[in-house]
């Protein structure tokens, strides 16, 4: 049974849109091993990772963007055009790191 977990957000750079999704998280009880609780977050982290979202308005790919992601207005597509840019280069909006750089 999937364990429901914090939600990430996704965008769609085709639509401009942003939308969230619900992660699984790792199940933990009192009965499991450090090592068993440590491999199922591992499982779990890698099947949320291989795990691909379509957007709900065209269907098209979408990128994960992080928990702290402000999405710009949909008319400003300068600013969909330098998050688009971080996105691709491998990084996402978290707490520190999630200003965009030019």
């Amino acid at each position: 049974m999937a364990h429901r977990g914090s939600t990430m957000q996704y965008a769609c750079f085709t639509c401009r849109k942003c939308f969230k999704r619900i992660q699984e998280a790792a199940p933990s009880n009192r009965f499991m091993t450090s090592e068993q609780q440590s491999e199922a977050i591992r499982e779990t982290w890698a099947r949320n990772e291989a795990m691909e979202h379509k957007c709900p308005n065209c269907g098209g790919k979408t990128f994960k963007m992080g928990i702290d992601f402000k999405a710009p207005k949909k008319t400003d597509a300068k600013a969909w055009a330098e998050v688009a840019k971080y996105i691709r280069t491998g990084n996402v909006y978290y707490r520190g790191n999630n200003e965009v750089s030019t």
